[in-house]
């Protein structure tokens, strides 16, 4: 059995985290319980029964962060530290691993939490029957089993170096769930949650607000400071900062593209802005299997043809941060080398004038104005190299299904903050992967991710991962844009907020001074 101390001997691995919950650790004379927090999001929650809303959204997030809990949780930097698995263990080819639960956890209605209720939120959304769009993302997950109460084993398709670090997070795949709740209240479930978390839904009123109260018997609870939290729908952004800055609300969500507020808020010495520099980066994905995107020419004098910091100063005030890699400064994957192409117009004019043909295309742009603009951008960047770009604007809900389906030219996409990069290097790149979306194959690159993600000595996986961006800057078959920044502001009164690993705003251990 290796305790969790064993999961330190892999700490570099766990440096860049996934999801959520790391506990900040500040003096305990610092920490003042009781009062409310109230929470300004971006986005109504539909929901929170995975059958239901497939994926957990940034706001829904925030709020599962609470009610919910998962395997294990990331510190302050960035490590796999226990939650309601106590330890884990791995087979020696990283495709099975065995986690010892936490004895005498309960969820909200007073039943156990166990392995096998942990095993039959799992069935449930693998099922097919069920449908569930949550099951693409444990579609690397053979099976579950429960051999005893208190020991859970997960049976892996492919090795996985980091498996805990990537269940930090209380998401729609790792919250967990009473089973007796669901099978009880039915379609009712997915308004009227119960998990294992900190807080208890007490109320929930569509389009107002959602109020979580102090769950008073939480295995943790004297880690627990805050009576209540109140979480309001807020989506357009001056109208969310107008609340910050009145009292109505204690704490927002913000991004890159509500710069201005952002600013001003860095010069108000009443509130604080919270900012996580994470892995991954916003990317755009060329369809290699039609033209003009079948030529490597093309694709070359695309990218080379980017400025990112005049690209970032146009739609942020210059808050985004230029990204050459899918890693990113947040990731532990630092490469001396990535083999960027650098911005030279010149010689993407002298490429695309080799390639003899006229290029035009069509770019996939959400229909919003953040979308419109980057499209824009990218529009008159490639005009002046010779390329003709149309914009074609999209519903952001049929990106996903256009791009899986692989209708498209060029399309937007994400690289989230992970603790790892296998899981998204290998579906974007790997050959066969629905999700390689830019329809190319080549066998050096398939052979460098498999070694990725078997082995376990970290400075030859970044070896090896560097190699790789490398080989996919060079064949310009993605671009990378933007690192992934994540931003909330608050007042000055709000402490203990933790690192917003992949963006999630976690308010589940805060307090107010």
């Amino acid at each position: 059995m290796i305790a969790a101390a064993r999961s330190r001997a892999f700490a570099p691995i766990f440096l860049v985290a996934a999801f959520g919950g790391a506990l900040s650790i500040s003096p305990a004379s610092a920490q003042k319980a009781g009062g409310t927090i109230t929470v300004g999001l971006e986005l109504d929650i539909p929901g929170f029964d995975p059958l239901k809303v497939g994926v957990y959204d940034t706001a829904a997030l925030t709020a599962s962060s609470a009610i919910f809990e998962s395997l294990t949780v990331l510190d302050a930097n960035g490590k796999a530290q226990p939650r309601l698995a106590l330890s884990w263990e791995p087979s020696e080819d990283f495709k099975t691993w065995t986690f010892k639960l936490r004895p005498g956890v309960k969820f909200h209605d007073g039943t156990p939490f166990n392995a096998q209720a942990y095993k039959e939120n799992f069935d449930r959304q693998k099922d097919p029957a069920n449908k569930c769009r949550c099951a693409f993302y444990i579609a690397a997950v053979n099976s579950v089993e429960a051999p005893d109460e208190l020991t859970l084993v997960y049976n892996l398709k492919d090795p996985a170096v980091n498996f805990p670090a990537l269940y930090s997070y209380a998401s729609q795949n790792a919250a967990m769930h009473s089973p007796t709740a669901w099978k009880t209240k039915g379609d009712d479930y997915n308004r009227n949650p119960v998990g294992t978390g900190p807080y208890v839904l007490k109320s929930w009123t569509a389009g107002d607000r959602m109020i979580l109260e102090k769950n008073p018997d939480y295995w943790d609870k004297d880690k627990i400071y805050l009576d209540r939290i109140v979480l309001k729908p807020l989506p357009d952004a001056q109208s969310r900062f107008a609340s910050l800055q009145s009292g109505e609300v204690d704490l927002i969500w913000d991004d890159e593209y509500d710069a201005d507020n952002i600013q001003k808020a860095q010069k108000d010495s009443k509130l604080t802005v919270h900012t996580y520099v994470g892995s991954g980066a916003t990317v755009y994905a060329m369809n290699t299997k039609v033209a003009p995107f079948d030529d490597v020419r093309v694709r070359q004098a695309l990218v080379m043809a980017l400025d990112r910091k005049k690209w970032s100063q146009a739609v942020t005030n210059g808050l985004s941060r230029p990204a050459s890699n899918p890693y990113g400064d947040g990731s532990w994957v630092k490469c001396k080398d990535d083999g960027a192409l650098a911005y030279d117009p010149e010689k993407a004019k002298a490429l695309i004038k080799d390639y003899g043909k006229p290029v035009e295309f069509k770019t996939l742009v959400t229909a919003t104005p953040r979308g419109r603009t980057n499209g824009q951008v990218l529009q008159q960047f490639w005009k002046n190299v010779g390329a003709n770009m149309e914009i074609e604007q999209v519903d952001q809900a049929t990106i996903p299904p256009r791009a899986f389906q692989r209708q498209f030219q060029m399309t937007p996409w994400r690289i989230v903050d992970l603790a790892d990069p296998d899981p998204q290097m290998y579906a974007n790149f790997k050959t066969g992967s629905p999700v390689a979306l830019a329809n190319y194959s080549n066998p050096e690159l398939d052979g460098l991710l498999d070694e990725a993600r078997t082995t376990a000595d970290t400075d030859k996986r970044i070896d090896l991962y560097c190699q790789i961006t490398r080989l996919i800057n060079k064949e310009a078959i993605w671009f990378w844009t933007f690192q992934n920044t994540y931003y909330a502001i608050s007042t000055a009164k709000i402490k203990g907020l933790p690192k917003m690993y992949s963006g999630v705003i976690d308010v589940s251990h805060t307090w107010k001074e």
